[in-house]
């Protein structure tokens, strides 16, 4: 990088790419070309994650990227069907904004042929060779973080292992790429992030998508982390984005026989097992119930879960097993029913 401004500067910052985002898919809600991406939803959420990649692929602050859940560019459009129709309709509608955006000719022109390269790429349709410069720079960077999570997905455990520490000084990201090693479940992988966390305690305390590594180890169940972010001094009440503790993703996400382990440890170390939390106001018990996660709602019972709290619908744990008929769960509750479920 040379010592002018940065893109990101010459945008205005993290607000220059709100602005740009705002105002691209104010564009977007009126082209019926792109509209049918997007059926029946409000494009606030797209508005959100696109600011929010751009602050991230631009150097931005970190702390102003949560609203994005793909690290993997390829990985967030696999959702659409996205021809030459669609990409052609977004990029008139990026034209037609940067035209009116206030930025210098020069800036402008280097992004239209930034999106003309990365949409070609992403749609695999033929393209030139890029352009050198700062943009080109950071999509090869790009591209690389969107090959090390195909690696995680196909199972190429040694070229994660090689790529991934390059992106540990962006502290988001990387959290993002251990977050996706330890939802594959292969040991290679959760030994390589147990290790690293161990070595750079700071990684317990940043997140990606508004989630600690605590919140992604609970849910993935993997014990050992767990257990290595408790003894470094974790606090398991801490919530993420949505309000949620580390118990409430034990509860909801678990699907492992390690499930029972994780809570009992999450609570041993402090965790409220009767936590009400996000907007359903939702305990654990009632998302293990929502579940049918027998063994894990077995086990809040044993370590005092209520049964009688209820959540902003005004259901309790039985009534959310019922509605949602996870019939084991919902005779286990009918037999602990007894207000707290707590153990003699």
């Amino acid at each position: 990088m040379t010592e002018e401004a940065t893109v990101l500067q010459k945008l205005g910052g993290e607000a220059g790419c709100r602005r740009l985002s705002s105002e691209f898919y104010a564009r977007v809600a009126k082209d019926p070309k792109l509209q049918r991406l997007f059926p029946g939803k409000s494009l606030r959420c797209a508005t959100e994650a696109f600011a929010a990649f751009l602050i991230q692929f631009l150097g931005g602050d970190e702390a102003q990227t949560q609203s994005r859940w793909f690290l993997s560019l390829r990985e967030s459009h696999s959702r659409f069907q996205i021809g030459p129709t669609e990409r052609s309709a977004w990029l008139r509608n990026m034209q037609a904004t940067l035209e009116e955006f206030p930025i210098d000719e020069s800036t402008k022109q280097a992004l239209r042929r930034f999106f003309h390269h990365s949409s070609a790429c992403l749609t695999e349709q033929p393209h030139t060779d890029p352009e050198p410069g700062e943009l080109m720079e950071r999509w090869s960077e790009q591209c690389v973080l969107d090959d090390v999570v195909d690696a995680i997905h196909t199972g190429q455990d040694n070229s994660v292992l090689m790529a991934a520490p390059r992106f540990v000084s962006r502290p988001s990201v990387f959290v993002g790429l251990l977050a996706t090693m330890l939802r594959s479940r292969r040991p290679a992988l959760t030994e390589f992030v147990l290790s690293t966390i161990e070595t750079n305690n700071s990684l317990s305390r940043q997140l990606f998508y508004g989630k600690t590594l605590l919140h992604f180890a609970s849910g993935a169940g993997s014990v050992d982390v767990v257990s290595s972010l408790l003894r470094m001094g974790v606090d398991p009440n801490v919530p993420d984005r949505g309000g949620h503790t580390a118990l409430y993703c034990a509860a909801n996400e678990c699907l492992t026989f390690d499930g029972p382990d994780i809570v009992r440890r999450l609570i041993e170390g402090g965790a409220d097992v009767n936590a009400a939390t996000g907007v359903t106001r939702a305990t654990p018990l009632h998302m293990a119930a929502r579940r049918g996660h027998l063994e894990i709602a077995r086990t809040l019972l044993d370590f005092g879960a209520s049964t009688v709290l209820r959540d902003a619908k005004g259901d309790s744990p039985l009534q959310r097993a019922i509605h949602c008929r996870r019939l084991q769960v919902a005779e286990l509750l009918r037999s602990r029913g007894n207000g707290s479920g707590a153990r003699e």
